[in-house]
């Protein structure tokens, strides 16, 4: 507590003095602010903000940047090909059966009517 108040006053008194620093070290309290980055403090704004590492975005580097990613390595581009070419095909597959099994089922049960004569 008493370094966080120490920090804001000489993080002011530097400010005040050299108006071209614009960042500081984060104090102790922000130690996990940054989720996958460095933290810094922005000396005029008062406020942690981050640093992030590659891969990742967010104003706490939060989310992971899949098209970043994606550069980095040309093979994980065809992975991800593969699995969405998959995945659409599985998809057509399981929705031309069920189209199927609706129709055989409905014509099962017109022939049964007809057969017997009533429903």
């Amino acid at each position: 507590m008493l370094g966080g108040a120490l920090f804001n006053i000489a993080a002011f008194f530097v400010a005040a003095v050299s108006s071209e620093i614009l960042f500081a070290d984060c104090p102790d309290t922000y130690t996990q602010f940054c989720f996958h980055g460095t933290c810094r403090f922005l000396v005029s704004e008062w406020t942690a903000s981050c640093i992030c590492f590659k891969g990742y975005i967010g104003s706490r580097c939060q989310q992971m940047d899949l098209f970043q990613v994606l550069a980095g390595d040309p093979r994980s581009i065809l992975v991800v090909a593969f699995v969405a070419v998959l995945t659409l095909m599985v998809t057509t597959c399981l929705g031309i059966y069920l189209c199927r099994r609706e129709t055989f089922s409905k014509l099962t049960l017109l022939k049964t009517i007809d057969v017997h004569g009533k429903f």
